[in-house]
């Protein structure tokens, strides 16, 4: 049973783009907008905040999961949190919950602990379904139709009908798939330890292009993709490994552009690309925005952001202090 817990106010910023800064959980993790409010995984605690966009404040936290207990049988064995490769993702295998989305009228969740996806009734935290995987999730998206949920682990990426509320598709994809962003008819899937994104077709569910992702000419290493993103008849993919986003063309499947930006900033496996009117979002060192007519970084915010998501006319940003800033890009110093 989910439980609903003590709400906490904001604590107002006066100036600046920053226009707020919100308590939530113990290791939040990247923002989903929609049904009316901005929903934070807290994946150290086993728990799900929603934010109130209109105040501000942390009006209700959902419990999914014993974080502690979890931790203790999965990742403790290994030594610690350290002891996971640092060019690996599987750190992420730990967190409760590791993803979450809005479709459909539910919040969905990647409940780690036990291989399953929940359908939460976003109203009152009440567990519509738990929908087993069999597999360790690791990044959800949703659309009305369909939610695909990828597995660095398992190396597979699983489709579930949101409206039956049952697995209808596991496609095998080897390599460590882990972001993933939704076009309406395709799925383009970050393949982490191949350097790689995968399209995939959404009417046959089967993968139907498989596009290398290049590195700088200062490139000391693998590329490692991991956030991916559609916007302006692109795909922006960012390579955590050197610091660089890739333009995909999806008509011709190939990468036509390549941009050095910031490095990510934070834990191995956490990171997000937030598309806004303003540009691409990215965080970092500081948060900075690319201009997807020119490719090139445009605005920056002197703000370091671990992950972020864009809605309601701003950006959410988890900073390095574990609270959720909420940001006004329009208010971005010029570059």
């Amino acid at each position: 049973m989910l439980a609903l817990v003590s709400c906490t106010p904001s604590q107002a910023v006066p100036s600046g783009p920053v226009l707020a800064s919100i308590a939530v959980g113990s290791r939040p993790g990247t923002p989903a907008v929609g049904l009316g409010a901005v929903w934070i995984p807290n994946t150290g605690d086993g728990t799900v905040s929603r934010i109130d966009p209109a105040s501000n404040r942390r009006v209700a936290t959902f419990h999914v999961g014993d974080a502690g207990a979890f931790y203790r049988r999965v990742c403790q064995p290994y030594g610690s949190v350290h002891s996971f490769m640092v060019t690996t993702f599987h750190v992420r295998r730990c967190d409760l919950p590791s993803s979450i989305a809005t479709a459909n009228g539910l919040l969905w969740v990647a409940k780690n602990d036990t291989n399953t996806i929940l359908a939460i009734d976003p109203k009152d935290g009440h567990q519509v379904a738990s929908i087993p995987v069999g597999v360790t999730p690791f990044e959800l998206r949703a659309n009305d139709q369909a939610l695909w949920v990828t597995s660095y682990d398992d190396n597979v990426v699983v489709r579930i009908d949101v409206r039956s509320k049952q697995v209808v598709q596991t496609i095998a994809q080897p390599g460590g798939p882990s972001g993933l962003a939704l076009d309406g008819e395709n799925v383009w899937v970050a393949i982490s330890r191949t350097g790689t994104v995968a399209r995939i077709d959404a009417g046959s569910n089967r993968v139907v292009a498989t596009i290398p992702v290049p590195c700088s000419a200062s490139c000391w290493s693998a590329p490692t993709p991991l956030p991916v993103a559609v916007a302006n008849g692109a795909v922006w993919v960012r390579n955590e490994g050197i610091g660089t986003l890739s333009r995909i063309d999806p008509t011709t499947n190939t990468v036509a552009a390549t941009l050095d930006v910031n490095t990510f900033n934070g834990r191995s496996g956490q990171d997000a690309i937030a598309v806004a009117p303003s540009g691409i979002w990215l965080g970092g060192i500081t948060v900075e925005a690319i201009d997807p007519a020119s490719n090139r970084v445009v605005k920056t915010i002197d703000q370091p952001g671990l992950t972020l998501a864009y809605g309601y006319g701003s950006l959410w940003v988890t900073d390095t202090s574990g609270r959720i800033l909420r940001i006004d890009p329009q208010r971005a110093t010029a570059r």
